[in-house]
């Protein structure tokens, strides 16, 4: 079943709307695969295969019934651990913690009911989604399928590595400062951020209120899409939700893509200030790329993109405190070390600084809107300085528990939430050691389509996105070596 051992969002539900598939086997073979992936990469915060196996068996009954058939009918798929479902609130990657909340089910999952997605569980992430390395000491340090020596990036690490792995077509992340884009960079597959405010968090734990952004995690740029149409809109119980036109965005990266005539903006001064050399070779390739399919490759100043880091730094700061602070003063112990560093660091910000920050905010947009993108459609730089670090040396050699290396991941991508701006991950090749590079475009407001439409057409030119971890053979009960075995053969 499927193309190789990977199945994509369109494969899924083309193959179950034709019925090649029934929804039973796809979702009763990814969950076995799910069960395989969790032993070694540690995705999994819980895989909930009864209610899967019963979504899917409705589905089945109501297709042969003639019901039609919704985008994502029979598609499986998990969520980052940071949703409520049934009412339950989320772990958010602690065991012993659990924050106040209130709320029955997402509104985000509700729209993943209503389109006919099959939900296998919940994905595993840093905890309370405040790094990105994906370390985790109590569900387990999620690990990179293309080398599970290496982190798999965060606070969306399960999403990215269980899609990577071939678990599953497509996942929900979030993103408050590249928690989506970093970790699709470091496994190879897209992540995308839309806009602040295109899609619901109404249900979702809150880390950083002015910048937290539901996201989806997919092997191409076409499956984001699709997921994408089935999630967006305005809620109007959501506070942060506004009310935009939505485009078709799966037309948008499907059939054949245009960029002909488009504007593509690069700093390349800023990039190379921060990024190794091969990811710098990898962007200038993937700017040939577009070059070749028909796109103006503009010069652009980024130099502001530090100031508007800072900015989002503060903000986080001062909104992950006041998130936590009750339950921070009353039971400091039980947080990770590194979140409790990263919490005693945060809770020095005050409330000026929270008020300024969110002055500057609107201003940095403002000036980025008639600025930069008067002069072109779009961004394009890297998603992360580097490929994913191993583990050893994210956590260990670093002495800091991970803080160093999430900040160094985050360097390229916190800006676009202070400024909202809907910006993707894609795939742009490998470096030397074989790990992946993520190539990351940004949009004006409320322009996914046309980041969408880039994204495609850099995947139909260039063909990253068919690249998949070749060690995962899916022999169920048949693990190709364990974890342990990996690590000693390296």
């Amino acid at each position: 079943m499927g193309d190789g051992p990977h199945w994509t969002v369109a494969e899924a539900a083309r193959a179950i709307r034709t019925r090649e598939v029934a929804c039973v086997e796809l979702t009763g073979e990814l969950l076995d695969r799910a069960r395989v992936a969790d032993e070694q990469l540690h995705c999994f915060v819980g895989i909930d295969g009864r209610r899967a196996m019963a979504v899917a068996g409705e589905l089945d009954q109501a297709l042969a019934a003639g019901a039609p058939s919704g985008s994502l009918t029979g598609v499986p798929y998990a969520y980052k651990d940071i949703f409520v479902r049934d009412g339950v609130a989320p772990s958010q990657g602690s065991r012993t913690l659990r924050l106040p909340f209130r709320g029955r089910d997402a509104t985000l999952l509700q729209r993943l009911d209503r389109a006919g997605a099959v939900p296998l569980g919940r994905l595993n992430l840093d905890q309370f989604g405040y790094a990105a390395t994906g370390a985790n000491p109590d569900f387990g340090d999620t690990r990179n399928p293309w080398d599970p020596s290496c982190v798999a990036g965060g606070s969306s690490s399960g999403a990215a590595a269980a899609v990577a792995a071939g678990v599953l077509p497509f996942a929900i992340g979030s993103d408050t400062g590249g928690s989506v884009r970093i970790p699709a960079a470091f496994c190879g597959i897209v992540g995308l951020k839309p806009t602040y405010g295109r899609v619901p968090k109404r249900g979702a734990a809150a880390m950083c209120f002015s910048q937290d952004t539901p996201g989806v995690l997919a092997r191409s740029v076409l499956d984001a899409a699709i997921v994408l149409d089935a999630i967006a809109g305005h809620d109007p119980l959501d506070a942060s939700s506004v009310d935009a036109p939505v485009a078709d965005h799966a037309s948008a990266a499907s059939p054949d893509p245009s960029v002909r005539g488009l504007r593509v903006g690069v700093d390349r001064a800023y990039n190379e200030a921060v990024a190794d050399a091969e990811v710098l070779d990898a962007l200038n390739a993937a700017l040939g790329v577009l070059e070749g399919a028909g796109a103006e490759v503009v010069d652009v100043d980024l130099s502001a993109l530090p100031d508007y880091d800072l900015v989002a730094t503060l903000l986080t700061s001062a909104e992950v405190s006041a998130v936590h602070a009750q339950t921070f003063s009353a039971r400091p112990e039980a947080y990770a070390p590194a979140t409790r560093a990263r919490l005693g660091t945060a809770r020095s910000a005050t409330g000026m600084d929270h008020v300024n920050a969110l002055r500057l905010q609107g201003r940095a947009l403002s000036a980025f809107v008639d600025g930069v993108l008067s002069r072109v459609e779009l961004i394009a730089m890297p998603a992360t300085p580097t490929a994913a670090p191993t583990l050893v040396d994210a956590l260990d050699r670093a002495g800091d528990d991970g803080v160093s290396a999430s900040i160094r991941a985050l360097t390229l991508n916190r800006a676009f939430n202070l400024l909202g701006l809907p910006a993707m991950s894609v795939p742009m090749g490998f470096d030397a050691a074989g790990l992946p590079l993520g190539l990351q475009l940004v949009a004006g407001p409320w322009r996914e389509a046309r980041l969408l439409r880039c994204g495609a057409a850099f995947q139909a030119n260039s063909g990253w996105h068919l690249e998949a971890p070749r060690d995962w053979r899916w022999v169920v009960g048949q693990p190709s070596g364990s974890l342990e075995d990996k690590e000693r053969s390296r």
